[in-house]
């Protein structure tokens, strides 16, 4: 069985499809970082006197304002450089590290499709994405090829399932399925013209919620068969375009389309898509017998690392059923699992610092942090606990001794009553930061 896997992975498939990819990917992955320029988002990397970090990177340095430009700057010309092909082994391990770094400099900036682009990245940096099509291949320093290993699509389509799957599996909870978060959000879209009576209509986010959720799990079992791929693509525009419309979202859904058209129909459909067959002809080539190619050596490590990789993708976005308590709350497992706008939060919260003289001084986190970070601390209880041990430290480095930090939390879920989030009475300066539940969160309230 092993031997025909790995010739099934390795067999030769035409390489339009990555072309395209290639350049779909670079150019948007290059547009998100543009925008995040002309738009000011940037800011929330060079403006807090803090930044937030996932558990397992507080080592990673606060880069200044000019390496956090740069960054942005770095990405923008790495997806240039990957869409024309141009230096592509040495863009595409370029993008993979702006992103990663920008990723990894500010918690509060996490949203899923960054961390899907993070992947994508990564995985351009290996696929032989170049060997057509491309500058590196008109200047002679890549040989053209007309073909790439099947692998190379397959793990894309994997990639892809998995987001698909994970983004429909978290739907099934109670207030997703009671419609609540659409029910927060559509609301106050009622006044878009056209649109805005059906936005404002109370049937509309029940609707929106279960066929959202029907997408989601339906979706990639549709495009992986034949027959209903092209409904299902229908489907996935239909999907996308009307989160354009309502939500924006950015360069995400033009993103999922451009990935899906290219990694679920035939390697060869750009050859016969009336838009892109002549510019495919000019510059890979017509097509050509495609012949069993021998397994290179090296193919097992290949396999056991692809086979590595989706073990990690499969398990990671599971482990919040590891902790207790409703996730959206406690937000406990909710980074890497695909969880996508599923909880509408709104809180507040004051902390009081107690210095050893046995004076209480109240902290507005507003005074350290940009207005996102501070809406984002409110909800987050992993959040509170870095800026308790965050003001720990300042009142140390000023002199005044050990001090014991506590947050006055309020928290609201999906309208559900609002109640605290964590215990007023804990000295988080004393809470280690861990992967474990903690049991200084409150438990969420009941569903009304």
């Amino acid at each position: 069985m092993l031997p025909r896997l790995t010739t099934a992975l390795f067999r030769p498939v035409d390489i339009a499809w990555l072309v395209v990819f290639r350049i779909g990917a670079g150019g948007l992955l290059a547009l998100e970082m543009a925008g995040s320029l002309a738009l000011g988002y940037y800011k929330e990397y060079t403006q807090p006197q803090f930044h937030f970090s996932y558990y397992g990177f507080g080592w990673l340095p606060h880069w200044p304002p000019a390496v956090m430009i740069g960054l942005h700057l770095g990405a923008i010309a790495a997806g240039i450089a990957v869409a024309a092909g141009w230096r592509y082994r040495l863009a595409a391990p370029l993008l993979t590290l702006c992103y990663t770094l920008l990723f990894l400099a500010e918690q509060t900036r996490y949203i899923n499709h960054f961390y899907l682009y993070c992947l994508v990245a990564f995985w351009l940096c290996l696929l032989p994405a170049h060997r057509a099509a491309s500058a590196d291949v008109h200047a002679g320093r890549v040989k053209l090829s007309i073909t790439t290993p099947a692998w190379t699509r397959y793990l894309l389509v994997a990639q892809l399932c998995i987001v698909y799957f994970y983004a429909g599996l978290a739907k099934l909870n109670t207030d997703w399925l009671m419609a609540r978060p659409l029910t927060v959000w559509l609301a106050p879209k009622a006044h878009y013209p056209i649109i805005g009576s059906l936005l404002g209509h109370w049937l509309t986010p029940w609707v929106m919620s279960y066929a959202g959720t029907a997408f989601d799990l339906l979706v990639a079992p549709l495009l992986l068969w034949q027959r209903t791929r092209r409904w299902a693509f229908a489907l996935a525009a239909v999907f996308h375009l009307s989160n354009v419309l309502i939500f924006g979202l950015g360069t995400f859904p033009w993103f999922s389309l451009m990935m899906t058209a290219c990694v679920f129909f035939p390697p060869s459909w750009p050859r016969y898509t009336p838009l892109l067959r002549k510019w495919v002809a000019a510059r890979i080539g017509g097509p050509s017998t495609l012949k069993e190619a021998a397994v290179p050596a090296g193919a097992g490590l290949l396999m056991a690392g692809l086979a590595a990789y989706f073990v990690l993708q499969l398990i990671v976005p599971l482990r919040f059923v590891l902790y207790p308590g409703n996730v959206h709350w406690t937000e406990e497992g909710h980074y890497f699992a695909w969880h996508m706008m599923l909880r509408s939060k709104q809180g507040t919260v004051v902390y009081r610092v107690v210095t050893p003289n046995g004076n209480t001084e109240f902290v507005q986190p507003s005074s350290y942090l940009t207005r996102t970070q501070t809406r984002k601390l409110a909800t987050h209880p992993d959040l509170i606990l870095q800026f308790a041990h965050f003001l720990a430290d300042q009142y140390q480095r000023r002199g005044t001794g050990p001090v014991q930090v506590y947050a006055d939390s309020y928290l609201v879920l999906n309208r559900r009553p609002g109640r605290p989030l964590v215990r007023a009475d804990v000295d988080l300066a004393t809470q280690p930061r861990t992967l474990a539940p903690s049991s200084w969160i409150f438990p969420a309230p009941p569903v009304e």
